[in-house]
Parts: C-alpha cells; structure tokens; sequence
C-alpha cells in the first residue's frame, strides 16, 4: 500500500486534559496509588517515541478533584514557567514558598500551543521509551500525570485514575491510496475506481480539513449517479454531517471533491470513496488518466496549514487496429474498396462462440454475435481502415469483400493488440493484409465451345480448297 506521510516538524494532540482547571485539593489528601499505560497505536515506521512527564497530578479518595503540580527542580519547569503568562491562559502558583507549584489554566489555554512550547525544548530531556511492534508501541508502570508523547511529531497525554490507559493515533500515519479494475478497456466499458484512506486522530484541532480531491483526463466520462463515500461500514454519501461533496457538470465535469468531516467519525474507522467512469471515444490510442489527491491539516494551532498528499494515479488505455491493404509483391500499391469485419473469441462456461465488433451509435464499442449486425470497415484509397476502441486481445480480421480485380482472402487474419501505458506507439497495431490480383479462368461444361470453333474453321478452309481444285481441273480439260 502507498502511504502519503506527513512529514512536518510537529504532531500534536491533546489525548485527554483532565480537568486540568479543577479546585486544587492539598498534596496532604488521600491518594490511590495507581499506574498506567501510554499506547501508540500506529507507529510509524522506523521512528522513535518517548514520553516526558510534564506535571505531577494528586487526587482525592474519591477521585473527583484533582491538583497538578510541577516542581522547581523539574527539568521541565523553566520551559513551563517561561509559558506560564496571562496570555497563555497557564497559572503557576507556588505553595507555601517551597519547591512546588500549583498549575492551573484559564480561557486562554492551548493544548496545542502548549505542546509547541514542549516540544521546541524537547532536545536534552529526558523520556521514556516507548517500545513494541509494527502495530504498536507502549510504555507501562506510569506515574499518573500529565505527559507530552513526541516523535518527529508531538502529542500530550494525561493520564488519571479513571483514564490509566491512553491510546495515541500518530497523525503521521496518513494513509491514502487509489485503485481500478482496468488497464486496458474497450471504448464504452465502465472502469471501477476506489480510493482508501482512515480517520485521523484530530485531539487537539479546533477545525480539520479532510478533502479528496478527484480529477481524470477527457477520455473518461465522469459517472456522478455511480459516487459513493463510506466511513467504516456507514454510507454517508448524503450524509452532510460526515461528508459533502462538490461538483459542477457543466465547468468541470471530470472533477470532483470529497470533505470527510473527520471530528464527527470515529478515529482509525476506514473511508471509502467508490465511482465508476466510462471510457470514451476520446481515449483511443491514448493514455486517460486519473489521479486523487488529498489535502489534509497539518497544524492544530493554525487551520489553514495544511498537507497534499503526491497524487495517486491511475491510467486505462484503449488501442485500434489500423488495416494496411495492398497488392502482393508491391507495398506501395495500396487498394481501396475493401471490406471488413472483425470478430474475436469468447469462452464462457457454455463453449467458446465467436462475437462481433459493432461501433454503434453512441460511439460505443459491442459485441454481437450476428455477423451480419457487425459493422464493415471499407479502406479508401490508402488502403487503411480501422476499428477503434479496443482492449487488449486476440482478434481476427474478415474480409468479406475483396477490391475489384482481386481475389478475396481465403482465412482470417489474426491481429494481437497488447497496448502500453508508457510507449503510446503500441496503442495502434498495423496489420498487413495484401491481395493477389485474379486470372481469367477457362468456362466449364464438356469439350468447350473453342474445339467447334476450330474444326469449323478447318471445314470451311478445306471446302474453300476443294472448289479452287475442281475449277482449275476443269479449266484444263477443256
């Protein structure tokens, strides 16, 4: 699977901020010793995560009131206290002029900006490992408190008592591919197209932006009716709380967009995207393209940054056959007025029977199995003529009529097409079909007339001979 990974410097999301902003108990309230566990539950590839405690947490017994704190001594505590203004909406107060201070926040708190502080200071600190496998890596035996999880990206987790287990979604892990069902396609067929991607994790953004968005080349019409989005099993096509979509048939009428409202589905759930597109007259002997990009955030503390993924392309080819007719023994002597028909086999679970190509109407190729219905292609004075709109396949040639002059073929021509997405001169194959021209065959039916003609003659000569003999001899005995 091809994965578009956001590659800026910063993740970051609040996993849970537990009432970060409660009445603060005194350290002296009775508290439950507990641990827990910070989980990434996909990881990236090849990238380390570390977990940093930011702020100590004490609770009541009855675990409803909480008090964060961070010590003096706390190697974090000089970033922290350097962020701790008005502005920030972050409070350090300290109790009773010793090492440690209360932290509590106000309307102006970011967690997102906060974790853009923690993570400019993360260099030096130090944070523990977290480790597993491809699937996920984990770190146990956590004192609660409020941590900051960072990779190449950041994130911050709190972990309490009625939350000890946290799991975090890398929003590195973008995945996002497109397929389809074609390469090759006959001028008229439907190609299925889906593109794949997942719900991000979007702790920490105010707003998220999740487009997709779709565009194919001419030789491929568009099917809207056939559009289809699917996050996890749920069809939310119409949907307009989880998914719009925008399209214009008469500006743009081979593009599309998608907006998966990603802060109203659940994290990791799979989106789909399904639409079928026709091949039409305009790819034969070229390459049509399609190709999805998605655009998507990539900075909880401003919306408008965002990431677009390198497009995902498809490509689907239609080839021709192109007749070169000419007379035996000479190329260059090409002839016009012949005719042809083009089959191809089919072999279903009944046999294997023969169909023909038909270019109907519409400027759609079909097959039919009445040769008579097929269309007949006629060469002109080039001798070239062509059937288009081909997929890849074995096909035959039929001449049904010959030029004047010529003698028709006695069997079919066999035409392989085997059409290429990077080298366009495969998408027309020449075939080279020569004639040879007729002789004047001798008439039927016994001796023939010409042996009549000839003894005929030899009457006529021998009685003209006999006359002139008898006249000469009589002419003398007189």
């Amino acid at each position: 699977m091809k994965h578009a990974r956001k590659l800026a410097s910063l993740l970051l999301a609040l996993v849970m901020v537990f009432a970060l902003a409660v009445t603060a108990f005194a350290t002296e309230t009775g508290t439950t010793t507990t641990t827990g566990t910070i989980t990434v539950a996909n990881p990236v590839a090849n990238q380390e995560y570390k977990a940093y405690k930011i702020f100590d947490v004490v609770y009541d017994a009855a675990k409803e009131h909480y008090s964060y704190t961070i010590d003096s001594t706390s190697e974090w505590f000089n970033t922290v206290s350097a962020y701790a203004t008005g502005a920030h909406g972050l409070t350090l107060t300290q109790v009773n002029g010793g090492d440690t201070y209360v932290v509590t926040t106000g309307n102006g708190f970011s967690a997102p900006d906060f974790a853009v502080a923690l993570k400019a200071a993360v260099d030096g600190m130090t944070g523990l490992q977290l480790s597993g496998d491809a699937n996920s890596v984990s770190v146990s035996n956590l004192d609660l408190g409020y941590y900051f999880v960072a990779s190449s990206t950041g994130a911050l987790c709190n972990l309490t008592t009625t939350n000890p287990t946290v799991t975090i979604h890398d929003k590195n892990d973008m995945p996002f591919e497109k397929t389809d069902n074609k390469v090759s396609a006959d001028v008229g067929e439907t190609v299925n197209y889906t593109i794949t991607g997942k719900v991000p994790d979007t702790m920490g953004f105010e707003t998220y932006t999740y487009e997709i968005a779709d565009t194919m080349s001419e030789g491929l019409t568009f099917n809207r009716n056939s559009l289809a989005v699917k996050v996890g099993s749920a069809d939310v096509t119409a949907d307009t709380d989880k998914c719009t979509i925008a399209y214009d048939a008469e500006t743009a009428p081979n593009t599309f967009k998608v907006t998966i409202l990603v802060k109203n589905c659940t994290v990791g759930d799979a989106i789909t995207v399904t639409y079928t597109a026709t091949v039409n007259e305009k790819a034969i002997a070229v390459v049509s393209k399609n190709e999805a990009k998605l655009t998507y955030s990539n900075d909880p503390t401003d919306s408008t940054h965002t990431t677009t993924t390198p497009a995902q392309k498809q490509e689907v080819y239609s080839s021709k056959i192109v007749i070169d007719k000419f007379e035996s023994g000479s190329k260059t002597t090409k002839l016009p007025n012949a005719k042809f028909v083009l089959y191809k086999e089919v072999t279903t679970d009944a046999g294997t029977s023969l169909v023909y190509y038909k270019w109907n109407t519409d400027k759609k190729v079909e097959w039919v199995a009445d040769k008579n219905a097929a269309t007949v292609m006629t060469t002109n004075a080039q001798g070239e003529a062509t059937f288009g709109g081909l997929a890849d396949g074995t096909y035959h040639l039929v001449e049904t009529e010959a030029p004047a002059g010529y003698n028709p073929l006695t069997a079919p021509v066999e035409v392989k097409v085997a059409g290429s997405s990077t080298d366009t001169t495969k998408l027309s194959v020449t075939a080279e079909v020569e004639n040879k021209t007729g002789t004047t065959l001798p008439s039927t039916g016994g001796m023939g007339t010409t042996v009549f003609y000839v003894l005929g003659t030899v009457l006529v000569l021998g009685a003209v001979v006999l006359l002139v003999t008898k006249k000469r001899m009589s002419d003398a005995n007189r």
